[in-house]
């Protein structure tokens, strides 16, 4: 082990690794979520864009055809689980999204921008054994999450959340979220579709039956992150 002598060395190590966002995580075995997904930023986050979805699927989604490639027959998932992070975990440059994504929340109020997850398996657990809200029912892999952000109404009606139809989407390879048990947590493969947009409105009533927001996964370092960021485009 090389000893530094420098104090002044040291303390800009120091400094750089307390840095928030300065020292990146040990790598994964799977790419890692969340992640920015602003179409405005510079240079651009995208690798690559597409006319093409990972995803199909109709209203009310209580399933998804999933294509693990577009040459690859699709695959039927299940609804598994939906629930909601306040505050939001991926950003794309909407008014409202914290600047420092993943500290944690409390319950959230009118006005407040929340994150919608609605997941799909190949094998689901029977909903009367597990908790719908959490990820205990989905089994088996592959993964999918419909994703997206919207701000909270007050009152509404009290109808089931469908995640939004339509493009531009985001779309990567990357993981489950929620916040990590211990730092560097390696959290499970997901493949993710996200609606974006900042217009998206969702009622408190709609919210309560999902309990309570999960705590917010701050955004994951470049090192973690896949390569096929992927905007999906009318």
């Amino acid at each position: 082990m090389t000893v530094l002598k420098s104090a002044g060395v040291s303390a800009v190590l120091l400094l750089a690794l307390a840095a928030p966002g300065a020292a990146q995580q040990p790598s994964c075995p799977n790419p890692q979520s969340p992640r920015n997904l602003d179409p405005a930023a510079v240079p651009s986050v995208y690798d690559q864009t597409s006319r093409q979805s990972i995803v199909e699927w109709l209203p009310p989604a209580t399933s998804v055809q999933y294509r693990a490639r577009p040459d690859c027959a699709p695959q039927t998932l299940q609804l598994c689980g939906q629930h909601y992070h306040a505050p939001i975990e991926n950003t794309q440059g909407c008014q409202g999204e914290p600047k420092e994504p993943g500290k944690a929340g409390g319950e959230v109020k009118p006005g407040d921008r929340v994150e919608i997850h609605t997941v799909y398996a190949s094998r689901v657990h029977p909903f009367s054994g597990c908790d719908p809200v959490t990820l205990d029912c989905c089994e088996a892999g592959p993964f999918v999450v419909l994703a997206y952000s919207a701000i909270v109404m007050a009152g509404g009606p009290a109808e089931p959340i469908v995640p939004p139809t339509g493009r531009p989407l985001a779309e990567w390879s990357g993981s489950t979220t929620n916040a990590d048990r211990y730092p560097g947590e390696c959290k499970p493969p997901a493949q993710w579709s996200f609606r974006l947009g900042c217009d998206f409105k969702v009622s408190e009533a709609q919210l309560k039956p999902l309990k309570h927001p999960d705590p917010a996964r701050g955004l994951q370092p470049c090192n973690r992150l896949s390569r096929d960021l992927t905007r999906v485009v009318p």
